[in-house]
């Protein structure tokens, strides 16, 4: 079996420091394509946003609106529906990685919209993940390959927490007036290679940078992101800005421990 993991990492920012990055990756390359990102012309804010596209999917889109998983996907952010441009949308991830029998079914043309709506809208992910319980220390492991995989609160009584595999969902975002992928970098790099540019996807109007979705160490900074020069969906194509090379394959550990104890019962509190 294949134990390597194909990765592309945009090279023309400041590296950060990932553990398993090759320390013979091409440094020389990753130093001019720095130099080279800084002689582009500086970024110009535009509209991701395909207004006539938008329209002409309203009946197909509407369909999507009313799934449960969307609307628990997307409970407590304002957002909506429509087409967008990908040549138009910054990328806060820094890295893509592949495995090894990856495949994306792509469109047959940039027009095949029913198709489209297909990749953009997918079914959820199977939850797949090995559960080991210890019963010495009370406590859950959670193992698996998808590195998505995460615990949510849920505020459900009768149950608190659920695992979740991922958003299925293609996403992009709009915070302080600049256009972010939000989810779904594979399938943006898939479609790019294959000359498609304009997407159906959910559209969050972001207000925090955690609702962006780019809050997490592993990604750009937001002082990256908001520089003349951000890094750009696009830039994973291009070969000046970005290095190769393999990596181990990983996997994802949870560990939910159950602790119980007794307060005092606070005076006074009706509840």
């Amino acid at each position: 079996m294949n134990d390597k993991i194909r990765t592309i990492e945009l090279a023309a920012w400041s590296l950060d420091s990932y553990e398993f990055r090759p320390s013979d990756f091409d440094h020389e390359k990753a130093a001019s394509s720095q130099k080279l990102m800084t002689q582009q012309p500086p970024y110009e804010t535009s509209d991701a946003l395909c207004a006539d596209e938008s329209t002409l999917l309203s009946d197909l889109l509407d369909l999507e609106r009313s799934r449960a998983d969307l609307q628990a996907e997307m409970l407590g952010l304002d957002w909506s529906l429509g087409v967008v441009d990908l040549r138009r949308l910054l990328a806060f991830q820094r890295r893509l990685s592949f495995r090894p029998n990856f495949v994306l079914q792509s469109a047959a043309h940039p027009q095949d919209w029913p198709a489209l709506v297909k990749i953009a809208f997918a079914p959820p992910h199977p939850l797949v993940y090995d559960l080991v319980q210890d019963t010495s220390s009370y406590s859950l492991h959670l193992c698996s390959t998808n590195p998505n995989l995460h615990v949510r609160v849920t505020g459900d009584p009768a149950a608190p927490v659920t695992v979740h595999a991922g958003s299925p969902f293609f996403e992009v975002a709009r915070y302080r007036n600049r256009w972010f992928l939000r989810d779904g970098y594979h399938r943006a790099y898939t479609l790019l290679q294959a000359g498609i540019c304009k997407v159906p996807s959910v559209i969050v109007y972001a207000r925090s940078l955690a609702e962006l979705g780019a809050d997490q160490p592993r990604f750009f900074p937001e002082s990256v992101l908001f520089s003349p020069h951000p890094p750009r969906v696009t830039d994973f194509l291009d070969d000046a800005l970005i290095v190769e090379y393999s990596r181990p394959r990983t996997r994802t550990n949870i560990r939910l421990t159950i602790e119980e104890s007794l307060t005092e019962y606070p005076p006074g509190d009706p509840s």
